[in-house]
């Protein structure tokens, strides 16, 4: 009658599996699909637009906008890493008896059944023919024992022994690489945040989490500048120049770059994006062409105002840095960047308004108002600029690179290198000694056969022997 297993004993069965392995992975890249298909860390807008309000909620309780943070997710590798301790455990014994065990002096009977074999026969004496075979297998770089004994000598030597700890390299290495996921995805976050140039900030909105957290030290932004391509109002370069602040205090200064980012404290911030503010502190500088006499320039500042000649004023009611047509026809800004530029004008005379009229940057003469007293032209703005970062803290990222390198290791040892072993049985008969060459490799059984076939070539020329 079969003896029922505990319950520690089939839950050791079942973390033991390697169907639980399979199961795992098969999971791991169904989500990791999904994490594909379904837009990560988006406004909860773009989620409720593309899967409505009862998807929405869905993805929300399924944490499917951030997956690779998720619960479960989590939840999964730890599994998957408690799946692979328990199977290294399981099947560490044996290996470990190949190393420390190895089967050194088999019978002759069992030597006869094992292939590739080869048989010599050498005049020179029981001990003569065993060292000389040992010295050839020590010139061979393998490590070689012998012994002699009442007419009968033996040799066992084995080389790349190291191939048969390949396997648990490799599993300490995926599992190395999922603790280092572990800790990115529990203590890790990536997230953004917005500085105003001259201001400084420690909050930071994690992407797709819809939280804040809180920094233990302040960014400030010292200066911003964008350079554009000649003629247009494309990007070429932008920079921000930020400074690290503790209790007040200035440790360390930067220019933070595309691709070149801050790192202080495991904490790195990338340039991602910038803009104006286009409704505080900015300044127009317009071109005024008065219907008599000369042009002239003014400056004035969004929702300012600013005297004209002949006791009119100029007021700039509105500026959009990057103006589009929204519903309803109404003006509204498509982003902060200055990618196409526009002022709402009002021109008054003794505090009436008289007339207004649009200045767009890239379309002068667009709804320009004929039959006034003035004409404009946009010259530049000078915004309140503010830099975008991206912060992400991944601490677990060199545990991750280590877990890496240890895989390029276990897999170069398991598929590179072979357990090869050697025994040499040598009987006395009297004039002559009858030599048994057997082999055995665990892998690459090609490359064995020809190294076998050398060894044995070797041995012949050190014996002067013949094949029998």
């Amino acid at each position: 009658m079969k003896k029922e297993r505990s319950v520690l004993g089939r839950v050791w069965g079942l973390f033991s599996s390697l169907k639980l392995t399979i199961f795992l992975l098969i999971i791991l890249a169904v989500t990791s699909i999904s994490g594909t298909l379904i837009l990560q860390r988006g406004d909860p807008q773009r989620y409720v637009k593309a899967y409505g309000e009862v998807g929405y909620k869905i993805i929300k309780a399924l944490e499917l906008y951030d997956v690779y943070h998720s619960w479960w997710f989590l939840v999964f590798i730890a599994v998957l890493a408690a799946n692979i301790i328990v199977c290294s455990i399981d099947r560490f014994p044996r290996a470990w008896k190949f190393i420390k065990e190895p089967l050194r002096w088999p019978s002759l009977a069992i030597l006869r059944e094992m292939k590739p074999q080869e048989r010599l026969k050498t005049g020179y004496s029981l001990e003569e023919s065993t060292d000389k075979i040992w010295d050839v297998l020590h010139s061979k770089g393998c490590k070689a024992e012998k012994r002699v004994g009442e007419g009968e000598g033996r040799v066992f030597a084995q080389r790349g022994v190291i191939n048969r700890m390949g396997v648990y390299l490799t599993h300490l290495s995926v599992l190395t690489i999922l603790i280092g996921g572990l800790i990115g995805g529990i203590w890790g976050f990536t997230g953004g945040m917005t500085i105003v140039e001259g201001e400084s900030s420690r909050n930071v909105s994690i992407f797709g989490a819809h939280k804040v957290i809180t920094l233990p030290f302040d960014v400030r932004c010292d200066a911003f500048q964008v350079t554009y391509y000649p003629g247009t109002m494309t990007p070429k370069d932008y920079r921000s120049t930020v400074t690290i602040l503790e209790d007040g205090n200035a440790v360390l200064t930067k220019d933070i770059r595309v691709n070149h980012p801050l790192t202080y404290r495991g904490i790195k911030f990338y340039q991602a994006n910038y803009g104006t503010i286009s409704n505080r502190d900015g300044t127009l500088a317009l071109e005024v062409m008065p219907r008599v006499g000369e042009s002239f320039r003014v400056r004035v500042r969004v929702g300012g105002s600013v005297p004209l000649k002949g006791g009119y004023t100029l007021k700039l009611v509105a500026f959009y840095p990057d103006l589009v047509i929204g519903r309803d026809n109404q003006p509204v800004n498509r982003s902060d960047e200055l990618r196409n530029p526009a002022a709402l004008l009002e021109v008054d005379e003794e505090g009436k308004p008289q007339f207004r009229s649009w200045v767009f940057a890239f379309f002068p003469e667009v709804h320009s108002v004929k039959h006034t007293p003035f004409k404009f032209k946009y010259v530049s703005f000078k915004g309140l600029q503010y830099t975008g970062l991206q912060v992400s803290r991944d601490p677990g990222v060199w545990i991750v690179w280590l877990g890496c390198t240890l895989m390029v290791l276990g897999l170069t040892v398991s598929f590179f290198l072979s357990h090869r072993r050697i025994w040499v049985y040598i009987e006395d008969k009297g004039k002559k000694r009858e030599v048994l060459v057997v082999g055995n490799a665990n892998r690459s059984q090609g490359a064995f056969s020809q190294y076998f076939e050398e060894l044995v070539d070797a041995f012949k020329k050190a014996l002067g022997a013949r094949t029998d």
